[in-house]
């Protein structure tokens, strides 16, 4: 997956260690936007489809 902000990779072995939840605010670790994911459940692109996303407040 990749940061929409800077295109820079973030790995689900990195989520997973800093035990980011989906649906949860967190920062890039290379530009520091703030960002969520979502993973969508028996989509037409698999069983699981990952988004990340840019946080608008």
């Amino acid at each position: 997956m990749k940061c929409p902000t800077c295109e820079k990779q973030i790995g689900l072995d990195w989520l997973e260690d800093e035990c980011i939840e989906p649906n949860l605010d967190f920062d890039c670790p290379h530009c520091d936007e703030v960002l969520r994911y979502e993973i969508d459940e028996g989509t037409y692109l698999g069983a699981q489809h990952i988004t990340i996303e840019v946080v608008d407040d």
